[in-house]
């Protein structure tokens, strides 16, 4: 991981000065009619990894902009990612066990009148132990394959990445779970990392590029590398970054950002997009595209039980 991960002691590709300019020229130039539509009618938007996909996936999921409801599964990966940061970067001492219980610890101290806080003190003592076995679960699949962080890897966790655009109307926010090296010098070093509980989809490479745009827009300098690391498989999948990477990045980020102007300010009717994250939306009850896409699941399982059949 050392070698393949983080490349100790490889190249690094050199700073371009004039590219931050042109990505934020350019990201103006696409969404100037949407920021139009939002100063007209008196609105701002701010936009992070999760609204663009939610966006580009359904937009009247997006639309309904549902309250978020934790539950056993949201919890994990959320105690799980705050535990590795406390071994990671932290540098806590002890097992897995001891990492996943002063994460829950921070987490009810934290905001102790919080969403989380609540569910933590309602949840069942089955409910509960369920949640801190599986956060050890995945946090020792991930102390067993990282390597240690050295002192001069200059980690920091959850650090943000925030600009704003179009006058301002437009807000830009990313916080990517783990930042190595600096932006400065004449070579491009910073690697970002984001940890995932879930499987592997492809809004994980499109999160990537996000935190990359975003980070240029800031710094001026593009990192060199973006990585999401699956805990539960402990495994990788990275993308070094390029202008053509980055300008991928702005068009799905324009885009998306057109779709949510013209949504909140009247001018365009939310499309329904059955998909796999039905099965999680929080409206699901209630919404005909989660019905729609639980029959096509259940035609899929029969079809493939008749061909199973057909096969003995």
């Amino acid at each position: 991981m050392l070698r393949d991960l983080f490349d100790r002691g490889g190249r690094r590709p050199a700073v371009d000065t004039t590219l931050a300019p042109q990505l934020r020229a350019e990201l103006q130039e696409r969404i100037a009619g949407a920021v139009e539509t939002l100063q007209l009618a008196e609105r701002q938007l701010f936009v992070n990894k999760h609204a663009i996909s939610t966006v580009l996936g359904c937009e009247e999921r997006w639309v309904r902009d549902t309250a978020f409801a934790w539950s056993t599964r949201t919890a994990v990966g959320s105690i799980a990612h705050k535990a590795a940061e406390l071994v990671l970067v932290g540098k806590l001492a002890g097992s897995p066990a001891n990492a996943v219980d002063a994460a829950l610890e921070v987490a009810r101290h934290d905001q102790p009148d919080g969403d989380f806080a609540r569910f933590l003190q309602l949840a069942g003592d089955g409910e509960r132990a369920e949640l801190r076995s599986r956060a050890i679960t995945i946090v020792t699949s991930l102390t067993d394959a990282f390597p240690p962080i050295g002192g001069g890897w200059q980690a920091r966790a959850e650090q943000l990445f925030r600009t704003a655009v179009g006058e301002r109307t437009v807000t830009l926010s990313a916080r990517p779970d783990l930042a190595f090296g600096r932006p400065v010098g004449p070579e491009a070093r910073t690697l970002l990392v984001d940890f995932k509980a879930g499987l592997p989809s492809q809004t994980d490479l499109d999160d990537g590029r996000f935190y990359a745009l975003v980070h240029t827009l800031v710094y001026g300098v593009a990192p060199w590398r973006v990585v999401t690391f699956y805990l539960a498989e402990a495994t990788w999948v990275g993308e070094d970054i390029d202008a053509d990477v980055l300008r991928a990045a702005v068009r799905r980020t324009s885009d998306a950002v057109e779709k949510m102007a013209a949504l909140l300010c009247g001018g365009r009717v939310a499309a329904l997009t059955p998909s796999p994250a039905c099965r999680w939306c929080g409206v699901r009850e209630a919404c005909p595209g989660s019905r729609e896409w639980d029959q096509r699941a259940l035609a899929a399982e029969e079809s493939d039980a008749d061909l199973d059949r057909m096969a003995f």
